[in-house]
């Protein structure tokens, strides 16, 4: 069966030199990104559906997802530089390896589900009814290809990392899966208190009655869910369940 620790083990420098450049290319293309977005002026749009963005811009599933990697990279950048000027024979210092447990601890927690839910749900949305999801006069501000830098480009990285960096299944689920509740919990209470003041993050919550707000509250959890608990069939493949995971990371 294919597993990538061999692969590792022979090209870990090429891993490692590989890992880097994306992260850097990834951070560099995420500070540019949210620069120029989070400084569109829709104040001059004649579409008040459009108008309200320049609040509420801060309240889309977009921006949280993409303010979690901003610490995220800086950390695997760190782990990988220490990693690669660290000698065969020595030992991974005790800071840097607490650091890859909190690297892999958000990442599979958070920043993958996270991420995959919100560009796998974007796009199928787009390509269904985009009204749901934005007003058609956004097309004046927001180009397709920045669409696809805010939600494409993150859909590519958290594939890359997912990949190429080693991990394994936690001994439990219950840390990881609190952490992504109370992430969703604190989400779908800003959308429920920007709906009671008459505020639609998206325009397609216009037409939602309280039951259809359950329902997608619960899809939500059960969505995050699917992406959270598929990836540790990933990593199954890909890295097997053997102890030295940790060693090769």
């Amino acid at each position: 069966m294919f597993n990538l620790q061999n692969v590792f083990l022979k090209h870990s420098r090429l891993f490692l030199k590989t890992r880097l450049f994306m992260y850097c290319l990834t951070y560099a293309h995420l500070n540019i990104m949210s620069v120029v977005l989070l400084n569109k002026d829709f104040s001059t749009s004649n579409d008040p559906d459009l108008k309200v963005y320049l609040t509420l811009k801060w309240k889309l599933i977009t921006t949280w997802f993409n303010i979690l990697t901003i610490p995220y990279i800086p950390i695997c950048v760190y782990c990988d530089w220490r990693e690669l000027k660290r000698k065969v024979d020595r030992p991974v210092p005790p800071n840097v390896e607490k650091l890859k447990n909190i690297r892999d601890f958000y990442f599979t927690n958070l920043i993958l589900p996270a991420t995959l839910y919100a560009d796998v749900l974007f796009w199928n949305l787009w390509n269904t009814d985009r009204k749901l999801l934005m007003p058609l006069s956004v097309d004046k501000y927001v180009s397709v290809w920045e669409q696809h830098s805010m939600h494409t480009a993150s859909l590519v990285f958290v594939i890359f990392d997912l990949v190429l960096v080693p991990r394994q299944r936690p001994k439990t689920y219950k840390w990881g899966i609190i952490l992504l509740s109370i992430y969703l919990t604190s989400y779908i209470f800003v959308c429920l208190t920007s709906l009671l003041k008459g505020e639609y993050v998206y325009p397609g919550l216009k037409s939602f009655t309280t039951f259809k707000f359950f329902v997608l509250t619960i899809h939500m959890f059960i969505g995050h869910l699917f992406y959270y608990t598929g990836q540790w069939f990933v990593i199954d493949i890909l890295w097997g369940q053997s102890k030295s995971v940790k060693e090769i990371a």
